[in-house]
């Protein structure tokens, strides 16, 4: 069986790198993966589950990679552009796999020669669970990856990285930058943020009577507040413009209840749940 890489770094072994690691090796999609991460104990482990075959702290070593993942914050993957830009080689395919597309792909165009292809993606097959431990070779079974090419990506590397995400299971969409970022500011941080205000909302000494729906709508508020407020910060404009129609909603149905209309009330509780049975799995 070909492989469609030679020698793959992953900078950012968490919950996503770690996972990526483990189904590039049990799928033989490279000849070596190659982890990079600050703390020891992260390389020692993702090395004992079989995410990848040699780690380092030592950036050096991307000279001879054909893939590296940036797989990190958001805003570490910016200041990490910047820092491995001269380290690459010059046919080098960098991929990141951050939950903002256009600001990173800003940065990736202007720090990186013209001949490394920088292509954006952003996998949907995450969790509130963070870190190595949590990896496994399923996690992208399934699922959808949402990739951000531009006019300056070579043909064959997006094809490279649609075979690459075949391979782990999971099907592509195109989108630009810009329209991803103003989507996913709709269907994945807003309920985030929607998640956060929530549990915030109740006193505390009423969480003791807490529901199953609660547990269940605020489950994403358990999600790590540094990587949640890069992404806020880093789609700023998108997600306030979901926050306002979100806004508008409660509006709606705070001054329906006010009111008391019942009729209306019913009636947009019915469309909700029509809209609601519309998501795809």
């Amino acid at each position: 069986m070909s492989k469609i890489f030679n020698k793959v770094a992953i900078i950012g072994l968490g919950l996503i790198g770690g996972s990526l690691g483990i189904s590039i090796r049990k799928n033989h999609i490279a000849s070596k993966v190659i982890g990079f991460s600050r703390k020891s104990s992260t390389l020692k482990h993702a090395k004992k589950i079989g995410a990848i075959d040699e780690g380092s702290k030592n950036f050096k070593l991307l000279k001879d990679c054909d893939l590296v993942i940036l797989s990190a914050p958001v805003k570490t993957i910016i200041d990490q552009i910047k820092i491995i830009s001269p380290l690459l080689s010059k046919d080098c395919l960098i991929i990141d796999v951050g939950s903002t597309k256009f600001e990173i792909i800003q940065t990736a165009e202007k720090f990186l020669d013209r001949k490394v292809d920088f292509i954006g993606m952003h996998p949907l097959a995450g969790s509130e669970k963070r870190g190595i431990k949590n990896a496994g070779r399923m996690l992208f079974t399934g699922s959808l990856c949402i990739l951000t090419p531009t006019k300056r990506n070579k043909p064959k590397n997006v094809l490279k990285v649609k075979q690459l995400w075949k391979k782990l299971g999971a099907r592509t969409v195109a989108l630009t930058p810009l329209e991803h970022d103003k989507v996913i500011a709709f269907t994945s941080h807003l309920p985030h943020l929607t998640a956060f205000s929530l549990i915030s909302s109740p006193p505390n000494n009423y969480l003791k009577y807490a529901s199953g729906g609660l547990k269940d709508i605020t489950r994403v508020a358990g999600s790590d507040a540094m990587l949640w407020a890069d992404i806020f910060f880093t789609n700023k404009e998108q997600i306030l413009n979901s926050i306002s129609s979100l806004e508008n909603q409660l509006s709606e149905f705070k001054d329906i209840i006010r009111h008391d209309r019942q009729d209306k009330l019913i009636k947009k509780l019915e469309a909700a749940k029509l809209k609601r049975n519309k998501l795809s799995y």
